[in-house]
C-alpha cells in the first residue's frame, strides 16, 4: 500500500522570526526530499506578537498566516501544505502543537494571551481541535497532565536541542497518548533533520488531518 509522508512541524520566515528560510525555499527543499506534504506549525506567543508589533485579533491572525499562505502558493496535485500552529502561553514554557486550525479561527481568539493548557482546553474541545505537547522533554519545558493532551511530539529532529527523544517515547507510551514525529525545521543548521508521519492515504487539509490523526493508522520517520 502506498504511504504518503509529512512533516508534522515545520516552521518559514515569513511567520517565525527564529526560522530562516523562505516558505517558497521551505516547499521545494522537502519536495526534493520526496515528501508528500508539510504541515506550517508557525509560532504564536505574547513574544512573538509583541516583536511583529501586532496588537488587534486581525494583525495577529495576517502575521501568523503569512507563512502558511506563502507556501499554499507552491502547492500542486503531488504535495500539500496543511495549516497548524506552535502555540505557548502566558504562565509556563512550553510549546504545543495545534492541528485543525483553518483561517476563521485565526480571527476568534487573541491566540498569545492563553495562560495555560487548562485555560486553552476548553476551545480546542469546542473547536474540534487537537493538541500535542511539542518536545516535551527539552530541559526548560514544563510537563503537562497528559489528560489534557490528545497526543505527544516523541520524535523532534531540531539539530539544536536536546529533545530527550526516547524520554517522550516512554512517556507517551505510558499513558497512551497519540504521538507524532516532525522535523521543527528552522533552516539555521544547514541539513534538514528527518521528521514526519506516514499516512495511509493523502492528505489535503487540517480537517483530513485531524481525522487521520484520530484514526491513528499511521507510523512515524524518526531517521
Amino acid at each position: 500500500m502506498k504511504e504518503y509522508l509529512y512533516d508534522m512541524h515545520v516552521h518559514t520566515e515569513e511567520s517565525s522570526s527564529c526560522a530562516h528560510v523562505p516558505a517558497k525555499d521551505v516547499v521545494e527543499r522537502y519536495k526534493n526530499l520526496g515528501y508528500d506534504g508539510i504541515v506550517i506549525t508557525d509560532h504564536m506567543s505574547e513574544y512573538k506578537m509583541k516583536r511583529a508589533k501586532c496588537e488587534s485579533i486581525e494583525e495577529k491572525a495576517e502575521y501568523f498566516l503569512r507563512g502558511w499562505r506563502e507556501a499554499k502558493k507552491y502547492e500542486d496535485e503531488n504535495f500539500n501544505v496543511i495549516l497548524g500552529m506552535e502555540l505557548s502561553f502566558l504562565d509556563y514554557d512550553g510549546d504545543f502543537l495545534v492541528y485543525g486550525i483553518d483561517e476563521s479561527f485565526m480571527l476568534k481568539y487573541h491566540m498569545d494571551q492563553f495562560h495555560s493548557l487548562e485555560d486553552f482546553r476548553q476551545i480546542a474541545d469546542d473547536c474540534n481541535l487537537f493538541v500535542f505537547q511539542a518536545h516535551p522533554f527539552r530541559f526548560n519545558m514544563a510537563i503537562q497532565n497528559p489528560e489534557l493532551l490528545d497526543g505527544m511530539e516523541v520524535y523532534n529532529g531540531h539539530p539544536g536541542h536536546n529533545s530527550n527523544n526516547d524520554i517522550a517515547e516512554i512517556w507517551a507510551s505510558k499513558y497512551r497518548l497519540r504521538k507524532s514525529s516532525g522535523s521543527d525545521f528552522h533552516g539555521d543548521k544547514g541539513d534538514m533533520a528527518p521528521g514526519g508521519i506516514y499516512f495511509g492515504r493523502r492528505i489535503t487539509d487540517a480537517k483530513e488531518l485531524k481525522a487521520a490523526l484520530k484514526e491513528g493508522n499511521y507510523r512515524l520517520k524518526t531517521e
